[in-house]
Formats: C-alpha cells, structure tokens, sequence
C-alpha cells in the first residue's frame, strides 16, 4: 500500500494518501473535496538493515 502526493487543481492544496488497491480512481481533495487531484512526482525511500549507518559508512560528497 503506497502512499502517493497529490495537489489539488481547485485550491492547490498539497497532500498524501495511502492508496489501498482500486482506490487510486477515487481521490478527492480532504480540503476542498475536489475530485481535480494530480499525482506528483516523488522521491523514493526506504530503509536498510544498516539504519543510522548511511552517513558514517558512506562517502562525504553524499552524507
């Protein structure tokens, strides 16, 4: 179950969701209730086994 961004066309508000399967068809704005929402580009994240260990065990330019 992912959790998706969104901006609302009608009053521009950003916000998340978590999309259970067949859901994605019916969003709709939790501001305004409009059903105009896009989807935004995100980045990925996720974790490791090594938590907390990415800065230390990493090279500088990228910590």
């Amino acid at each position: 179950m992912p959790i998706y961004e969104y901006r609302c066309d009608d009053c521009k508000k950003d916000f998340e969701k978590l999309v259970f399967a067949g859901e994605a068809d019916g969003i709709t704005c939790p501001e305004c209730n409009s059903p105009k929402v896009v989807k935004q580009m995100s980045a990925v994240s996720f974790m490791g086994s090594s938590i907390g260990t990415c800065a230390i065990d990493g090279p500088k330019q990228f910590s």
